[in-house]
């Protein structure tokens, strides 16, 4: 389990509500994209690309259907960014 980084996980669900177009106070780190928030798959894309344009990193396309709420985001993100 990769240890969270406060600044980072921050940083990270700002790039997903703007991506997902929800209001930053209303996005929890559980709150799930599709079921619980409306993203659609699209959505989910430009949240990969944004990320990886944040941190210059690659997450294999592979990667997108676990990244589900906040938490889940932040830990593929993690993994790609070696952190």
């Amino acid at each position: 389990m990769t240890t969270v980084a406060p600044e980072r996980l921050s940083r990270i669900r700002e790039i997903i509500a703007e991506n997902i177009d929800v209001d930053l106070d209303g996005l929890s780190d559980t709150a799930l994209f599709i079921d619980e928030l409306g993203a659609d798959s699209l959505k989910l894309i430009d949240v990969l690309s944004a990320l990886e344009m944040e941190y210059s990193i690659v997450i294999d396309m592979n990667e997108l259907p676990k990244m589900t709420n906040v938490e889940a985001t932040y830990q593929v993100t993690a993994e790609a960014a070696g952190w």
